[in-house]
């Protein structure tokens, strides 16, 4: 099992190419880093994003964007219950995440459920159908989307 720094280290490398391609750039790409022991107190603090998700508080902590902006990395915690439904286009994005406390029930389309809890990695597909159920969480995730910008 890799552990969460090889696993942001990875998710890094992935945006390396891009956001580096112009070494002319008026900035320079650097990496970008949030401990786990972090976590807690940065999605609390005034730099993350507060608000609802399906009634419950919310914080969002973005990371990195990549120069193009379709790459996004970050912390993202809810505390209580909330859901969701993707039918239509589905899931908007490609995100892999990594929850370090609480999780989510995923149950496709197809009835399949998936149970993904404190330390499990879950990667979902852009366009996935199905239903998205949890008590609440804080997980690290990264979101990709080839078609627009992520945010």
């Amino acid at each position: 099992m890799r552990s969460i720094a090889s696993l942001a280290a990875l998710a890094l490398a992935l945006v390396a190419p891009s956001a580096m391609a112009d070494p002319g750039a008026a900035s320079i790409a650097r990496p970008a880093k949030l401990a786990s022991a972090d976590v807690a107190t940065a999605l609390a603090g005034s730099a993350a994003h507060h608000g609802t998700e399906d009634g419950a508080a919310m914080a969002d902590l973005p990371q990195l964007h990549s120069a193009d902006r379709k790459f996004m990395s970050g912390a993202y915690s809810v505390a209580g219950a909330n859901h969701a439904t993707f039918t239509g286009e589905g899931y908007p994005v490609n995100e892999f995440m990594v929850f370090l406390s609480g999780g989510v029930t995923l149950t496709s389309a197809d009835g399949t459920v998936l149970e993904v809890g404190p330390g499990d990695s879950v990667s979902i597909p852009k366009g996935w159908l199905g239903r998205w159920d949890s008590k609440g969480y804080r997980k690290f995730y990264v979101v990709y989307d080839p078609d627009k910008p992520v945010e």
